[in-house]
C-alpha cells in the first residue's frame, strides 16, 4: 500500500534531524515501518509505528513498551511525509520537555495521555482516548 523498507532509511534520516534538535538523539525509541496493513515489521509492538494506508500515506501508532509486550495503539490516520515529520516534532519536543528519567518513548505516551494503554488487545485495542 506504501513503501516501507525502500523508505524508511530515508525518513530516519530526517528523524534524527529532528531527534537532534531536542537532544533526545541518544535515546532508544524503537520504530518500526511497513508499507501494509498485515504488519510485517511488527509495528504493532513499537513505541511508534507507521503502517501504510496508500502511496505516501502512513497511520502513526503509538505506546508500544519496545520490548514487543505491549501493543501500540492508532494516534493519526493517513498522515503524508509533511504531517508526520510535523507530528513527530511536536511529540519530540513535548517529550524532551516532560519525560522522567528514564522513562521510554512509549510509556511517555500512556503516561502523558496521548494515547491509552492497550490492557485486553481482544476488548480494548481499537478504543480511542
Amino acid at each position: 500500500m506504501a513503501e516501507g523498507e525502500r523508505y524508511f532509511p530515508e525518513l530516519m534520516n530526517r528523524i534524527e534531524q529532528i531527534t537532534d534538535t531536542y537532544g533526545i538523539d541518544k535515546s532508544a525509541i524503537v520504530m518500526r515501518v511497513t508499507g501494509c496493513p498485515n504488519g510485517c515489521a511488527r509495528p504493532y509492538v513499537a513505541e511508534i509505528g507507521l503502517i501504510g494506508k496508500g502511496p505516501g500515506r502512513y497511520n502513526l501508532q503509538l505506546g508500544g513498551d519496545g520490548t514487543g509486550l505491549r501493543l501500540n495503539r492508532l494516534y493519526r490516520k493517513n498522515l503524508n511525509e509533511h504531517e508526520l515529520l510535523k507530528t513527530l516534532d511536536n511529540l519530540f519536543k513535548l517529550y524532551s520537555e516532560k519525560r522522567l528519567t528514564n522513562e521510554g518513548f512509549g510509556d511517555f505516551t500512556i503516561r502523558y495521555g496521548l494515547v491509552k494503554p492497550v490492557i485486553n488487545p481482544a476488548e480494548d485495542y481499537h478504543d480511542t482516548p
